[in-house]
């Protein structure tokens, strides 16, 4: 077991998180200083607030009462930011979606979450509506944006309302272990799962952070992943935010012709990043990218940073890679490399008000270099999964351990090293074996360019594995090249892996699936493998 720096948090009795990220910065003066870059406007802390009170006043208005759900379901954007404060100001439980879903995840969200009030913009207005045409929620949908398309009944334009709303809230005075927001585990690849966050574990996650990586005032972050992934809202937006610090907002698609822009015309000094666009941006004409000598801190979440990309990264642009992990049922990030004190390839160390430790199937802990599954401790924590009891009770342990389900390695210096999902682990020759391990020798390979391997059982159920790779020179028509590719990849794993984790079969393509986070879609391909 390794427990994280502890250190007492100032949790009053009475503690609302929506005043906690933002009214703070009114009290210190900081009124008139830039709070959020989007398109070609500024807002202050001052708008900032005056816009989230008068949003509060319109959930207010419409009838959310405390512990209310409110539902975001719209591009980034400052009204983005001001509702989900808003909904926690008003002691309502912020809950927020993917905008690309299609209506009938829309409905099953609707149906989890009962939200009184849902936020939508134009781009996601038509799948929202074709979602709830037969559910009893949402009592009333709020239309963002400038230009609002005919509404209905019971849909209302958020600028219109706010246009008459009062600009004076008082925060509701939630208990700190009140519900203020949820997080969502599992929803790209499948039902989403909600995870009830109280207001406490907010700052406990806050505090956690800056104990590492503390933003400034002259700080101006831009985040690649959108605010509805909670390690982009909370890294990205809330904790920047309460220190003062500006943030890069966008509702673009993610490309990385944008991010290179947004650096050239902001040139933030935080970037928060996923693998995924960081070998996008390397893979990017280097007449066609931007000067990041900016960039004073870049981190990495989301999925695996390998010791490969983290290393092209840093020779490429020069910043350090802070790779980071946690989840949204610990509510907290609590494994983090420390700036200066990088381990590429490694998930760092453990973070401050967090401990972990590593067990067996049986739930006893592993010895030192053995591999385990990941157990966390924190008092951010969330402590079931709505409307999943059986799941619950296999994730959320007796004595306040969550069990995250990843399976990692702790080295003599107590960095912690990603194997993989433990229900991805797969036995080969009566021999456990991590795919993601393979994936790491096969990356290093000049001819891959990107690649997932899987445990595939054959017809004799049997498993196999198979590897899935996109050549580092795009694809060649002619049945040779191919072979000669497979030539290649088998020779260089001879060298790396043991016989029996070499994959038997390789499949090679243009490109690999990914989900709307940007991760390798391993479900699709396993379907595509049958």
């Amino acid at each position: 077991m390794v427990k994280g720096e502890y250190f007492d948090v100032a949790l009053p009795e009475k503690l609302n998180l929506g005043a906690y990220y933002l009214d703070v910065n009114l009290d210190l003066g900081r009124g008139d200083k830039t709070a959020i870059y989007y398109k070609d406007r500024t807002t202050s802390f001052r708008d900032l607030w005056v816009l989230t009170n008068k949003v509060g006043n319109v959930l207010k208005a419409l009838g959310v009462e405390p512990e209310n759900r409110v539902l975001l379901i719209l591009e980034d954007s400052p009204e983005w930011v001001a509702a989900w404060l808003a909904a926690m100001k008003v002691g309502a439980v912020g809950t927020h979606a993917y905008t690309y879903l299609k209506p009938h995840d829309y409905a099953h969200l609707l149906d989890l979450v009962r939200p009184k009030v849902v936020v939508v913009d134009s781009v996601t207005l038509a799948p929202v509506r074709e979602g709830a045409k037969d559910s009893r929620y949402p009592r009333a949908l709020l239309v963002a944006g400038e230009t609002v398309p005919e509404l209905r009944e019971g849909e209302f334009s958020l600028r219109e309302l706010i246009a008459t709303a009062d600009e004076r809230l008082e925060a509701e005075p939630t208990h700190r272990d009140d519900p203020a927001f949820w997080n969502f585990s599992g929803g790209t690849t499948g039902k989403p799962k909600g995870v009830p966050h109280m207001h406490r574990d907010g700052v406990i996650a806050y505090e956690s952070f800056n104990h590492i990586l503390s933003y400034g005032t002259d700080d101006i972050v831009l985040r690649v992943p959108k605010l509805f992934f909670h390690y982009s809202r909370d890294l990205g937006l809330l904790f920047p935010l309460r220190n003062g610090a500006a943030v890069v907002l966008f509702d673009e698609r993610t490309t990385a012709e944008l991010v290179f822009g947004l650096i050239r015309k902001y040139r933030p000094t935080v970037l928060i990043n996923v693998p995924t666009m960081m070998r996008a941006m390397i893979g990017t004409p280097e007449d066609e990218r931007s000067d990041l000598s900016c960039i004073r801190h870049s981190m990495s979440s989301g999925e695996l940073l390998s010791a490969q990309l983290n290393e092209e990264w840093v020779s490429t642009f020069g910043s350090e890679v802070i790779n980071r992990f946690g989840s949204a049922e610990s509510g907290i990030g609590y494994l983090c490399n420390r700036p200066g004190a990088v381990r590429p390839g490694s998930s760092g160390t453990v973070t401050p008000l967090s401990e972990v430790k590593l067990a067996d199937e049986g739930g006893v802990e592993v010895a030192r270099g053995q591999p385990g599954v990941l157990l966390v401790r924190s008092d951010a924590a969330g402590l079931y999964y709505v409307n999943e009891h059986e799941k619950s009770r296999a994730t959320f342990l007796g004595d306040e351990w969550v069990n995250t389900g990843d399976v990692f390695v702790q080295d003599e210096d107590d960095y912690f090293w990603y194997q993989g999902r433990a229900d991805d682990m797969v036995k080969v020759s009566g021999v456990w074996v991590s795919p993601l391990e393979i994936e790491r020798a096969l990356q290093e390979c000049p001819g891959v360019k990107e690649c997932a391997v899987l445990g595939i059982r054959d017809s004799d159920g049997l498993v196999k594995i198979k590897a899935f790779v996109v050549p580092a020179h795009g694809m060649k028509a002619d049945t040779k090249a191919l072979a000669d590719m497979q030539d290649e990849l088998e020779r260089f794993g001879r060298k790396r892996l043991a016989p029996h984790k070499i994959p038997r079969t390789v499949k090679f393509m243009d490109e690999l699936p990914k989900t709307g986070q940007g991760k390798i879609d391993r479900r699709l391909l396993r379907e595509q493998a049958l």
